[in-house]
């Protein structure tokens, strides 16, 4: 295990698997337009869609990043403002809103599969940096792991 944290975290690991496989849909899209494109939803519904989750998506994205670039150099563990409320509000922005409203605007469904991809490749490269923060913080990052959700944030009971 590495003995210091990165800023962009598994970000990198993400964006390369999200890139190959819309890079894959791309060209599925391109050469059998026919077969990928949406049909049962007007495109301006997609659109109108799409701009709504990259409204909510983009804002959530800036406020996490800003965040970030603030406190990570102080070497503390975040757990205020978007942190509150899960724990990587940043990987959630895109999975939840980013991906999803691109994937609408291009109004074909192989692009659907896009944040599903996004949420595979987290799950697995998710414990790099949550072995690090447990190693790093200890019963601190412990207690924050067990109150607030890894991704999506939790519904009050």
């Amino acid at each position: 295990m590495k003995d210091t944290a990165s800023i962009i975290g598994i970000g990198g690991k993400l964006a390369f698997y999200t890139i190959l496989y819309v890079g894959f849909a791309t060209v599925l899209t391109l050469y059998f337009p026919d077969i990928f494109f949406i049909r049962f939803a007007p495109r301006f519904s997609l659109l109108l869609l799409g701009g709504f989750f990259l409204a909510i998506g983009i804002p959530l994205l800036i406020v996490s990043v800003r965040q970030v670039t603030l406190l990570f150099k102080e070497g503390i563990l975040i757990t205020e403002g978007v942190f509150r409320y899960s724990r990587n509000p940043i990987y959630a922005a895109w999975a939840v809103f980013i991906i999803p409203g691109l994937s609408l605007l291009s109004s074909s469904w192989i692009f659907l599969g896009t944040p599903f991809v996004f949420y595979l490749v987290f799950k697995i490269f998710i414990r790099e940096e949550e072995e690090y923060l447990s190693a790093h913080f200890g019963e601190e990052y412990l207690q924050y792991k067990a109150k607030v959700a890894q991704l999506f944030p939790r519904l009050k009971r």
